[in-house]
């Protein structure tokens, strides 16, 4: 019965992240990563041994901990790429600042003439 709950989770999530694209509130290439996630949620739902299988294949003694392993590295990777992001568009934005002094000191002096 928990794998339905499970499940239904999953789905709802999935539908979630659908919804959003569809409103445009969520970009196709951003929430690829969210759509494998729910995916692998939704696998896991379905195929709850199958974590078993893959931490006894890698050697690892106590499965759940896997499972936050690859949480904790998938957040660490959403995070990286967010930052990432924040630091391009901060850079975008010094040189949008920049590039606006330079037009209004040019609107100035021709005011001036």
């Amino acid at each position: 019965m928990n794998r339905i709950y499970f499940i239904i989770i999953a789905l709802l999530c999935m539908i979630y992240i659908v919804n959003d694209i569809r409103k445009k509130r969520f970009s196709i290439k951003e929430s690829f990563w969210w759509v494998m996630a729910t995916l692998v949620i939704l696998f896991l739902a379905i195929f709850p041994y199958s974590i078993n299988w893959i931490a006894k294949q890698i050697g690892v003694e106590y499965p759940p901990s896997l499972l936050f392993v690859f949480c904790i590295l998938f957040l660490i990777f959403i995070n990286f790429k967010n930052s990432k992001r924040i630091n391009e568009n901060q850079m975008k934005i010094i040189e949008l600042s920049q590039q606006l002094a330079l037009l209004k000191e040019e609107a100035k002096k021709i005011h001036k003439k």
